[in-house]
């Protein structure tokens, strides 16, 4: 329920057009954690025709090592799209294509689209960090 109402409340901010209010590191990496590994992950096995419709072409290969890492704060996920799904787990394994990086607050907005690339860096190939939002997008619309 917290992450829920930290998102509505984000949503309800940019649609009034005030400045985000904190959001405290400790919440915010929580929410990185649910939104890779509940939303896109478990939703991309458990939903696999939204899994299907991700926007434009498909970067994952079939061999389940392509891989981003995202780090925020003290956290490190790595997220690896198959063909099949996508697995997020702790850390950063694999053949990394892209890490994003950011602060942790500034990371839940982008993983959510409610920031723009502006928030992140990018170290390796950006194509990968838009793959990675484009599938959120898909398990998050």
């Amino acid at each position: 329920m917290a992450q829920e109402t930290v998102i509505h409340r984000i949503d309800a901010e940019l649609a009034a057009g005030r400045p985000l209010s904190p959001v405290p590191d400790d919440v915010a990496v929580d929410g990185i954690d649910e939104v890779l590994k509940r939303f896109l992950a478990y939703g991309s096995v458990t939903w696999p025709e939204e899994f299907a419709e991700v926007a434009g072409e498909r970067l994952e290969s079939g061999s389940g090592q392509d891989t981003v890492a995202v780090a925020a704060g003290s956290g490190t996920w790595t997220v690896r799209p198959r063909p099949d799904g996508v697995e997020a787990a702790d850390g950063s394994s694999g053949d990394v294509h892209a890490t994003v990086t950011a602060a942790p607050p500034a990371m839940l907005t982008w993983l959510w689209g409610r920031a723009g690339d502006e928030v992140i860096t990018v170290s390796g190939d950006p194509a990968w960090a838009a793959y990675l939002r484009r599938l959120l997008a898909a398990m998050t619309g």
